[in-house]
């Protein structure tokens, strides 16, 4: 790697494709800027995509941005910097290195930004697809009164992996099988799967985090059925949580309001050179994270 594809050399800064053995210090960029991000999402990151860090001379990872690969497009996620080593351009590099990377395998980039993200990367030709809403509660408290849906809720076991996969791949736009089995497995007793005349209507998981448990991706046939899921989800989950909901499935939003949820940030879901979504964006109450679409 030469100084002109390395311009971080001089600063005493190692450029590098990112791999497994850095998960652990990836959650420690992560913790160490307040994101939720815990080991295990890094290990499944960068064991299933790929990306790019920066490094200080006593191994400190500083730097990140990865692309997590789906059928036909890739979920840009984890672009970081260490408080101490911003304002140098290093998210921008990093960011253009994963976006060239892909587009030089024909691959369209998708990813969850902020407002102030939002104008930097309209500038590298994103557009706006539909808007998320971050809902925290410290301690969930489902609302009360039961909720109408023909739909029948169950614990989704692994024997459901196949069948939950396959109903998701239609709505989501990609097979993403491996990233279902992998958050059935973190948090177990929070993933539920609804049926109606005995086909998949919908399904529901969520995963660990370093300050709150995530709940997502929510995929459903209709709002009933996707507030049948939440319920029974956030009924198992002690202490503090987080969805990223979709701000135009309104019900939905506001059953969470009603559950002790509070609104805590926008973020505004962006595909580079599409202004219309990949997935079937009517059954998509909330993905499964900024860091995995």
């Amino acid at each position: 790697m030469t100084a002109e594809t390395d311009p971080f050399k001089a600063a005493g800064l190692r450029l590098h494709a990112l791999a497994p053995a850095d998960a652990g210090q990836g959650a420690a960029l992560s913790a160490e800027i307040g994101w939720n991000q815990v080991e295990s999402d890094w290990r499944y990151m960068l064991a299933n995509g790929a990306g790019f860090g920066l490094t200080t001379a006593g191994g400190k990872l500083v730097a990140s941005a990865l692309a997590l690969p789906y059928d036909g497009f890739a979920w840009v996620c984890m672009v970081l910097v260490a408080p101490d080593h911003r304002g140098q351009g290093i998210a921008t590099d990093l960011m253009c290195r994963v976006l060239d990377d892909l587009g030089r395998r024909g691959v369209m980039a998708g990813l969850d930004a902020t407002p102030a993200g939002r104008e930097a990367y309209k500038h590298l030709g994103f557009e706006d697809v539909y808007g998320l809403e971050r809902l925290g509660a410290e301690r969930v408290a489902p609302a009360v009164g039961s909720v109408e849906t023909s739909a029948t809720i169950a614990l989704l076991a692994a024997a459901d992996i196949d069948e939950v996969a396959a109903y998701d791949a239609g709505r989501f736009g990609a097979d993403r099988r491996a990233l279902l089995e992998h958050l059935r497995a973190r948090v177990p007793d929070s993933a539920f799967v609804a049926r109606a005349q005995g086909r998949v209507a919908g399904f529901v998981m969520a995963r660990d985090g370093l300050v709150a448990t995530q709940i997502g991706p929510v995929v459903a046939e209709d709002a009933a059925t996707a507030i049948a899921l939440a319920r029974h989800a956030v009924g198992l989950i002690a202490g503090a949580a987080v969805i990223d909901a979709c701000d135009y499935q309104t019900p939905f939003v506001e059953w969470f309001k009603g559950s002790g949820f509070a609104f805590q940030r926008p973020y505004i879901r962006m595909l580079l050179g599409r202004a219309q979504p990949m997935d079937r964006k009517e059954n998509i109450f909330a993905p499964a994270g900024p860091e995995f679409g």
